[in-house]
């Protein structure tokens, strides 16, 4: 019985985790944990879990029946199904997600934070440059976006100069057609 309450709990945390990331969206944030810890990749690892937890649920139903053969199909209808809808999900998440890469960089006082995220298609690339309010949340509004030639990733590559002088931030990266983009911005002074 201790299990069957653990797995249900977990499920409603699960359940909760979307709502959550709603609210900090609502709130002008975006939940990046880290440098990989984006909210659709966590849903991601949250989907399998959950997925354990409802086949897990599933057998324990079945050993408390009777062991038909009416009740071993629903068991793997139920399995089944619940392996299929973790794909969907899966791959919703990762869709959602794109293929960003996140780079983070601490001011020499310690003061703020920058994100750069790297974000890639078939024809162009993107930096966009955020500021961490805290180690879990970023800005949703980009302080800066530079575009790059055909998905070239220039912190990846280290094409990129990144100078700090007090709150302003000054970022320059390879455009990838042989040309350099900057922006600058100046950050908040309250974080």
């Amino acid at each position: 019985m201790k299990l069957r309450k653990f797995l249900y709990l977990y499920l409603a945390l699960w359940l909760a985790f979307p709502c959550i990331v709603i609210i900090i969206w609502m709130m002008d944030y975006n939940l990046l944990i880290g440098t990989t810890g984006t909210a659709f990749r966590i849903q991601g690892i949250l989907n399998c879990i959950a997925a354990v937890c409802g086949i897990t649920l599933a057998f324990l139903h079945y050993r408390e029946t009777k062991k038909a053969p009416k009740n071993k199909i629903i068991l793997a209808v139920i399995a089944a199904g619940t392996a299929f809808l973790l794909l969907c999900g899966n791959f919703l998440c990762i869709f959602f997600d794109g293929f960003e890469e996140y780079h983070s960089f601490t001011s020499p006082d310690g003061i703020h934070t920058v994100v750069i995220m790297e974000k890639v298609s078939l024809i162009s690339g993107q930096v966009t440059l955020y500021e961490r309010v805290n180690p879990f949340l970023i800005d949703l509004d980009p302080k800066g976006r530079i575009i790059t030639d055909d998905g070239y990733r220039p912190v990846c590559a280290g094409k990129y100069s990144l100078v700090w002088q007090g709150d302003t931030v000054t970022l320059s990266v390879a455009n990838g057609a042989g040309g350099n983009e900057t922006i600058s911005v100046t950050l908040d002074e309250h974080r």
